[in-house]
């Protein structure tokens, strides 16, 4: 896994959020997505870049999590909460494979934090760079891992 300190811009982000059980996980995003891609285009507004699944804190039987897509900052959206992700100093992994080894690709990241002395602030997200294709290949699938420093 490539993993790299950076620096981010801040982004604003069209998202549903809701706390949501870890086992409704994956219907929530379903359903956030649809509701996100439907209202932006209603609205007018294109997406500026990937899906993107913000989590508020470290999941436990529940998340806070969010799941939109980053649009123009000034961007107006009847419907949907606009979330600011705010720029700084971040460490970015790049996942290569199945969602499903998401959390250990996440593991890899903390680790690397540690070594390199440095820690999060508490949010972090995912930039799910490729689509999923159904019946594709799931080792295809790129997701970058977010963690903005304190």
């Amino acid at each position: 896994m490539d993993i790299e300190q950076v620096e981010l811009p801040t982004t604003t982000v069209a998202v549903v959020h809701e706390r949501v059980p870890m086992d409704a996980l994956s219907a929530f995003y379903d359903r956030a997505y649809r509701q996100v891609q439907e209202t932006l285009g209603a609205a007018g507004v294109p997406p500026t870049g990937p899906a993107i699944g913000w989590y508020g804190e470290m999941p436990s039987d529940t998340a806070d999590v969010a799941a939109g897509f980053a649009v123009p900052p000034d961007a107006v959206v009847d419907g949907l909460e606009l979330l600011t992700l705010a720029g700084g100093s971040a460490v970015v992994g790049v996942h290569r494979g199945p969602y499903d080894r998401l959390p250990d690709a996440w593991s890899t990241v903390v680790a690397w934090c540690r070594e390199q002395g440095v820690q999060g602030r508490g949010d972090f997200w995912e930039e799910y760079v490729t689509d999923p294709d159904p019946g594709g290949d799931p080792e295809q699938n790129v997701t970058r891992l977010v963690l903005p420093l304190l």
